[in-house]
């Protein structure tokens, strides 16, 4: 099976309006499969807009005011596109890591206006597009299916873990402490940060999506809908 068809992202009414559902075909499809069928239907399928009512994304950046969490694959590459030396080098001038206990959240870094640090204020688009992380490239804007919310939740959720993983370790070879620009009570312990399928990879096309996803997941994503309408996300 050729890697196009390893996920399939079909057009899908979901409460009157043209959103989409996502199919997994192949037992081998990878995370990299994933984001390129999404950015195919961004692209090609005529999906309802649910913010802007528009059809396409560019010149829009109502979602670059949102959280934006990083996963440790973002954070590779990121830090090739800006040049930061280290993960804590590349923290420091574009990400925050806030600490709430034994919880650790690790964003890309906002302006004072509440937007992403890499959207361009002019065309207010992204001047690193091509590097932009998981949760931009997944964000359509357009109504979902529950397996589709779902993985990927999972996925941004995953990927981040690992990166909160690799946050701990990395200070340990220098002695220092970890960067934190927002902490409350910190009390991060490694036990709690185990590796996952993201550990020691460069891209997404290194990531089985059957290695991400728990069984059930797993089973919704890949059985095929043969009739009635799909479950929303309510």
């Amino acid at each position: 099976m050729s890697a196009p068809d390893r996920v399939r992202v079909d057009m899908v009414r979901i409460d009157g309006a043209n959103g989409y559902d996502l199919f997994v075909a192949d037992p081998e499809a990878t995370v990299g499969d994933y984001l390129a069928a999404l950015n195919r239907a961004i692209e090609e399928l005529p999906l309802d807009r649910g913010r802007a009512r528009r059809r396409e994304c560019k010149g829009c950046d109502r979602c670059c005011a949102e959280r934006l969490p990083l996963t440790a694959v973002d954070a590779r590459v990121l830090r090739r596109a800006t040049g930061a030396p280290t993960l804590s080098a590349f923290l420091a001038l574009y990400g925050h890591v806030l600490v709430d206990g034994r919880a650790v959240d690790i964003t890309l870094a906002r302006r004072e206006d509440g937007r992403c640090c890499f959207l361009e204020c002019g065309t207010r688009t992204c001047r690193l597009y091509t590097a932009r992380p998981l949760v931009c490239q997944t964000f359509i804007c357009s109504p979902q299916t529950k397996r589709a919310h779902r993985l990927r939740e999972v996925l941004v959720n995953k990927g981040e873990d690992e990166l909160v993983r690799q946050w701990l370790g990395e200070p340990g070879a220098t002695g220092r402490e970890p960067l934190i620009h927002e902490g409350y009570s910190p009390r991060v312990r490694a036990a709690d940060w185990p590796a996952t399928p993201f550990a020691g990879c460069e891209g997404y096309d290194e990531i089985l999506l059957r290695e991400v996803c728990p069984p059930g997941i797993w089973r919704e994503l890949t059985t095929e809908m043969v009739a009635g309408e799909p479950s929303p996300v309510r």
